[in-house]
């Protein structure tokens, strides 16, 4: 397997960013407007007061941020069933970030839905969400800037946002699979942790995908992990 390093991995291709962005962002951005009332509630200026801290450090191993909403990927590959994945999100901490996620997993028209995880780096992370680029290089998304990079990669199953070269965020994300991921301190925020319920997969599914065999010299997966279904649940 062809490993490149993590910074590599991560930053999207600026040769690549601009495709269908036009008419997808406006999509989405339209998508934006219309999340649910009580979605919207939960994330207030009031409650992102520690994101406005920038000296603020949260060590989820110690200190886990309150899950403020959650949502689900339902993922399919190889010769397993369809499977759920479960994310808490922590509104407080990261309001932009979260509402980003909340509105493409509410399956409008632009959403998680028929993407994949297109890249796996085992035992570091599993990456997913490029909206409109099966290669990962790019996301026909909303772009903004990240709230903050108060949380640290700490904990298995942080959920964190894939970056541009220029510092934004869009609709992609991966997910560290070790506890141990300090080499995306302070570069990659943090918004979001796979959670372990009743009737979902939880970080065995994470496991499952980071070890799928890949392709170089990219590690894309020989054959697509799909996220074939998304959607917001109560907390």
């Amino acid at each position: 397997m062809n490993i490149r390093s993590p910074s590599t991995q991560l930053f999207a291709s600026e040769d690549n960013v601009q495709l269908d962005r036009r008419s997808f962002a406006k999509k989405s951005i339209a998508s934006i407007t219309t999340v649910t009332s009580a979605s919207v509630a939960l994330i207030t200026n009031s409650q992102s007061a520690l994101a406005d801290d920038e000296g603020v450090i949260i060590d989820p191993s110690v200190d886990f941020p309150k899950i403020t909403n959650k949502v689900y990927l339902d993922v399919k590959f190889g010769k397993y069933k369809t499977k759920r994945m479960v994310i808490g999100l922590f509104g407080d901490i990261m309001p932009k970030a979260t509402e980003n996620f909340l509105t493409l997993c509410s399956n409008g028209d632009v959403s998680y839905a028929g993407t994949t995880f297109y890249r796996v780096i085992s035992d570091m992370t599993i990456q997913g969400g490029a909206i409109g680029s099966s290669s990962g290089k790019s996301s026909a998304s909303a772009i903004l800037q990240p709230d903050n990079y108060s949380i640290k990669h700490t904990k298995a199953g942080l959920v964190s946002a894939v970056r541009n070269k220029d510092g934004s965020i869009d609709s992609r994300f991966f997910i560290q699979t070790n506890d141990d991921a300090g080499w995306a301190d302070d570069r990659y925020a943090a918004f979001g942790i796979v959670l372990e319920e009743e009737g979902t997969s939880g970080m065995d599914l994470v496991k499952k995908i980071s070890k799928v065999d890949v392709k170089a010299p990219q590690n894309n997966p020989k054959d697509p992990v799909m996220i074939v279904g998304c959607g917001v649940l109560e907390v």
